[in-house]
């Protein structure tokens, strides 16, 4: 069921028995935009460490220890030009413990806490615990330049995006833009997410609906006057020679990453095919970049391929000793080829449709995934069944995937070239 709370809140309850946890969600739900990346971390952390009925990590873990080991957590995620910061509550399901208090209705209090009750005081946020998120935020961006993989990862990303580059630039924008942040911006941007973010709540498990649409009427939500809605990249430029950066460190390993651009989005007709086409190419261990690149020729440590449907856009990753940088183009290319000449084996493809058929299966029994998988169809606009959905994947053709293959274009490379400096 989804329902319409207020103007731009919608409550999605999922009544479902067989699970021994009652899961919430609630997306917070906004543009993506570089200049509030650093804000938005913060807030997530300081939503998910305290508030004003638990002013410290330690009672805020006693009250949820209090609920049975209820779980909680917050996050933040992109979905194509889409911030949205994402809470996370667990609680096990009423009938298998022996309280006489109502776990339920505690659970959707701690929430309401959560959003409405931050701990601050005077229009900004408590220094001491500001402080201590943001340079925790701080450090951990710092850090992502030792994930080597990750960097190169990130940095062909941004490489691709430069014209769209709230699409691309690091979830947690830059190490510099913590510096900038105080106590009372970082209130003043709560302010704005609570006043202008879309919210999506879920809840999935053993509920009634209309209890749920009563207990979550009575958060004070603000009407929003924009719905955010999902944007496809299909105003995307194609280099006209792709573009190469490289960066050297210190290292035995390099790892080299190439951004192609797909134009075959979520809603389009060979969306599946596409879908198949990277799991084919190097999105499955079954697939040619992992049998040919890794395997076969031993020209890397790990190669393989992801599919952005939103974006539009195809990554290429691959782990490699600094001199194969050219053999490992060159067979990436021949490997894509292949497919283009539609020189797949049948009982591969199949195999890997098999797995992912069981793999969706798997996500019916996950709560959590579940959730995901209806935030994502909603936020795409779209509701494919499991049997309609298995039925696309079954008539996929070898024919269907070189179709999508043809319209690959490399558009980006970057290299993080190791190299071992004398004296090392």
């Amino acid at each position: 069921m989804n329902k319409t709370i207020t103007d731009g809140v919608e409550l999605n309850v999922i009544p479902e028995q067989k699970f021994k946890t009652i899961s919430f969600t609630v997306d917070l739900i906004t543009e993506n935009k570089k200049e509030n990346l650093a804000k938005r971390a913060v807030l997530a952390e300081l939503m998910e460490i305290s508030n004003q009925d638990y002013p410290t990590q330690s009672k805020l873990a006693k009250k949820l220890s209090s609920m049975y080991g209820a779980t909680f957590g917050t996050n933040v995620l992109r979905y194509g030009n889409l911030s949205v910061l994402r809470i996370s509550l667990s609680i096990p399901n009423p009938k298998f413990v022996d309280s006489s208090e109502n776990i339920l209705k505690e659970a959707i209090e701690f929430l309401k806490g959560v959003l409405f009750r931050p701990l601050a005081s005077e229009e900004k946020y408590d220094e001491n615990t500001f402080n201590l998120q943001r340079k925790n935020m701080k450090k951990y961006v710092s850090s992502i330049s030792d994930n080597k993989r990750f960097f190169a990862a990130t940095n062909l990303k941004e490489l691709f995006y430069k014209n769209h580059i709230n699409r691309g630039i690091f979830l947690y924008g830059r190490e510099k833009d913590y510096d900038s942040i105080s106590a009372k911006e970082e209130y003043d941007y709560y302010k704005d997410v609570m006043k202008n973010d879309n919210v999506k709540i879920s809840v999935i498990g053993d509920v009634n609906e209309s209890d749920m649409y009563d207990l979550f009427s009575s958060f004070e939500f603000s009407k929003k006057t924009e719905l955010r809605k999902v944007r496809a990249l299909s105003d995307f430029t194609v280099n006209e020679e792709v573009e190469v950066v490289k960066q050297q460190i210190n290292s035995s390993q390099s790892y080299l990453n190439m951004g192609y651009r797909l134009p075959v989005f979520y809603n389009d007709n060979d969306f599946m095919s596409a879908i198949l086409f990277n799991a084919v190419f190097g999105g499955t261990p079954q697939s040619k970049l992992f049998k040919n690149v890794r395997e076969k020729n031993s020209l890397a440590y790990s190669a393989s391929s992801s599919y952005s449907s939103i974006n539009g856009f195809l990554m290429v990753s691959t782990g490699i000793n600094a001199k194969n940088y050219q053999k490992v183009i060159d067979i990436v290319e021949e490997q894509l080829n292949e497919i283009i000449d539609e020189n797949i084996d049948l009982n591969t493809l199949n195999n890997i449709k098999s797995e992912m058929i069981n793999a969706k299966k798997s996500v019916l029994d996950s709560p959590r995934q579940n959730i995901e998988q209806e935030f994502t169809n909603s936020l795409l606009n779209r509701s494919v069944s499991f049997e309609e959905w298995e039925k696309l994947v079954l008539s996929v053709s070898i024919s269907d995937i070189a179709k999508v293959a043809r319209k690959l274009k490399l558009n980006s490379i970057f290299f993080l070239e190791g190299r071992i400096t004398s004296g090392d």
